[in-house]
């Protein structure tokens, strides 16, 4: 949606500075090259990227929902560097508590997905043992203190009708550039 109204915005600009002006240029970057100030709340920066942490808990189909209402998606870990800093802020600033991820494997049972991305999951943060896919009913994938005495958050398969609290990740930056000349 958003590079569509780009798209059409750009048009406008360019039939108007073709009128207006002798010479344009237009660049669109990934990310925020320049590091310009941005309002990101209710998003965090945290490595690479801008998540937001639902302290209401809530099954998976509600999660992402409430992440679609935000633009984003429930967040796909893909890196190890990735998951460890977002695990960093967590131990750092919330309650220990287990949170929704995109993960599942709603389309084939046993082949764990990000549903974001459709890339399987290949960060090596599995819980010992997981996943199970317990009694046949282990759908959707959690991160948090799995066993009792744990001391690391780890991946582990849930029940999608489980009540956890959740992690959205919002989409990749651009950066839109339009340089005019007199």
């Amino acid at each position: 949606m958003l590079k569509k109204y780009v798209a059409i915005l750009l048009a406008f600009v360019s039939i108007d500075l073709s009128l207006s002006f002798d010479k344009y240029t237009t660049e669109i970057l990934n990310g925020n090259p320049h590091n310009m100030a941005i309002i990101s709340s209710p998003f965090i920066k945290i490595y690479e990227g801008y998540y937001y942490f639902g302290q209401d808990s809530v099954n998976w189909y509600i999660a992402y929902e409430n992440c679609r209402k935000l633009g984003s998606e429930l967040v796909a870990f893909e890196s190890n560097q990735e998951f460890d800093a977002v695990i960093g802020y967590i131990r750092s600033n919330l309650e220990r508590t287990k949170f929704w991820t995109s993960g599942n494997d709603l389309g084939k049972t046993g082949t764990h997905k990000w549903f974001t991305n459709a890339q399987l999951i290949s960060i090596s943060r599995w819980a010992p043992r997981q996943p199970d896919n317990y009694k046949g009913v282990e759908h959707c994938i959690q991160f948090g203190y799995i066993c009792g005495n744990s001391n690391d958050y780890q991946l582990d398969d849930n029940p999608c009708s489980a009540s956890k609290n959740y992690v959205c990740e919002a989409p990749k930056q651009e950066t839109i550039s339009i340089v005019v000349w007199k």
